[in-house]
């Protein structure tokens, strides 16, 4: 079935304490947060980019406050130790004016998640002396999952920096352990506590992939009952006047005519009393895939409005196609043979009414229905089993 352009769920929000004014700091700290408003709760990306950004402001911070420590002379200065402040200040500014400037969450989670597993390994690797320094690492496997958003590259991080922390301490780089069983102490308790991170991190990640796949599945299925008939899979009367008013916003830029066809099924309620609603559903049923089938160009969509009344929004080229599709539709209806125990013809018919927006006219979807309806209308008084143009 040809489809409209995506037709979303109303959202009916709640007041909150949103609503209510907030002071500078607040507004500050969310502005940073949200990357000027790029995202919201409700959207997919909201946590990675907040982590992002609360990672890299808490960087700013962090190698600002080392590099103003070191340059007072309070902390020894090293070349690689200065390196990793300056690139960490640097890294961490980029990210952050990136993603307010609209930069791909996901490169900017890498380039974090590269910087991270480097600086936080090269300072293990720079200040090995100092035993704190070497606990910084622990840090890496949750902000890597939840960066990274991925359970098989966050676990492959977390082993190679689990690597490189055990290669560092047995290679003599880490602090002064006094003995083997130190040593094999510090290697097995830095392996168990990462790989104990990672453990929880995948299982985090998981479930929330999970949780979010099933959410959108409930997303696709209110959106389809909200605009689809039930019975038919069809749009329906809601969709309909969105789809119109939305080709009525924009039929001036379309060299084409914007057209709409309102039919019915002839006597149908009689064929419901000889034959049941049962049979009378399944009617409609073919009906609406008959429609379907005449109206079967990529702009063209049809719409059960109710009962045994369909419309079509259509373009067409000129007044004389539309007149022929109509011609189609009528003919194809009769030609599936469903006997018609009322009439008016040996099979079952339709009647409609055809109208043709005109270009620069102000008029509106009901407008533009309610002319349909009349020119049904004089179609059935007129005999049925025919369709006849709306008045302008």
């Amino acid at each position: 079935m040809n489809k409209p352009e995506q037709i979303l769920v109303e959202k009916h929000l709640l007041p909150d304490d949103d609503d209510r004014p907030k002071g500078a700091l607040y507004r500050f700290w969310r502005d940073l947060m949200t990357s000027a408003g790029r995202t919201t709760e409700s959207c997919p990306d909201y946590l990675r980019i907040t982590l992002l950004n609360l990672v890299q402001s808490t960087g700013v911070l962090i190698w600002a406050l080392f590099l103003l420590l070191i340059l007072l002379g309070v902390l020894e200065p090293s070349p690689g130790r200065l390196v990793i402040d300056a690139t960490g200040l640097v890294i961490s500014l980029a990210v952050i004016v990136g993603l307010r400037r609209g930069v791909a969450v996901n490169l900017a989670a890498q380039v974090t998640h590269a910087f991270l597993f480097l600086g936080l390994l090269g300072l293990s690797f720079t200040r090995g002396e100092n035993p704190l320094m070497m606990t910084l690492p622990l840090i890496y496997p949750a902000l890597a999952f939840l960066l990274l958003d991925d359970i098989r590259r966050g676990l492959a991080g977390t082993l190679l920096m689990t690597a490189g922390l055990n290669i560092l301490l047995s290679s003599g780089f880490g602090p002064n352990l006094r003995d083997s069983d130190m040593l094999l102490d510090g290697a097995l308790t830095i392996t168990v506590v990462m790989l104990f991170q990672a453990a929880v991190m995948a299982l985090y990640v998981y479930h929330r992939k999970q949780a979010n796949t099933m959410m959108q599945a409930v997303s696709v299925r209110l959106n389809e009952l909200a605009s689809h008939d039930p019975l038919t899979g069809l749009y329906n009367r809601r969709t309909f006047i969105e789809v119109l008013e939305r080709e009525l916003a924009r039929r001036d830029d379309d060299d084409r005519q914007l057209a709409f066809l309102l039919f019915d099924v002839d006597r149908f309620k009689a064929y419901n009393d000889v034959h049941g609603h049962p049979r009378g559903d399944e009617l409609l049923k073919r009906l609406a895939a008959t429609a379907t089938h005449v109206f079967s160009r990529g702009e063209d969509v049809v719409f059960r409005l109710g009962g045994e009344e369909f419309g079509v929004v259509f373009h067409t080229e000129t007044p004389e196609q539309a007149e022929e599709m109509a011609d189609r539709l009528l003919a194809a209806v009769e030609a599936m043979g469903e006997p018609a125990p009322a009439g008016p013809h040996a099979c079952v018919s339709v009647s409609a009414g055809l109208y043709l927006v005109a270009k620069g006219r102000d008029t509106s979807a009901n407008q533009i229905y309610s002319r349909a309806d009349q020119a049904l209308y004089r179609a059935k008084e007129a005999g049925r089993a025919r369709w006849l143009h709306a008045s302008p």
